[in-house]
């Protein structure tokens, strides 16, 4: 039996054809990934609860993470709230297959950078 492949994801344009750079261009930056973090590990949903946690990303920040996720689809938005109208940003199965990555960019920090 056969598995279904996600669709590819949608970042571009890239600047490279080097999957680590393309892979950089869509979450190589200070946020992205510990936002991902915070939905797959920590059940973080809400805007408001991207805000709460530790490291304080500024709420302008998490809302251009939270749009390019989205548009690249690693996150889903879903409304879970009329009036006024909040939205849950949801992990999708792609951003899923990134927790083997972030489970080693941990146990780098664990092994390596401690206080």
């Amino acid at each position: 039996m056969s598995q279904r492949q996600p669709p590819p994801v949608e970042a571009g344009p890239y600047r490279s054809h080097c999957a680590i750079a393309r892979t950089l261009d869509l979450l190589g930056d200070k946020w992205t990934l510990l936002v991902l973090r915070d939905a797959l590990f920590f059940d973080v949903s809400t805007f408001a609860g991207f805000c709460q946690r530790p490291e304080q990303v500024p709420t302008n920040l998490l809302a251009a993470r939270l749009k390019k996720l989205v548009a690249a689809g690693l996150m889903e938005k879903v409304a879970y709230q009329q009036r006024p109208t909040r939205y849950q940003y949801l992990p999708t199965a792609v951003a899923k297959e990134l927790i083997p990555a972030l489970l080693a960019l941990k146990q780098f920090g664990d092994n390596y950078l401690q206080d």
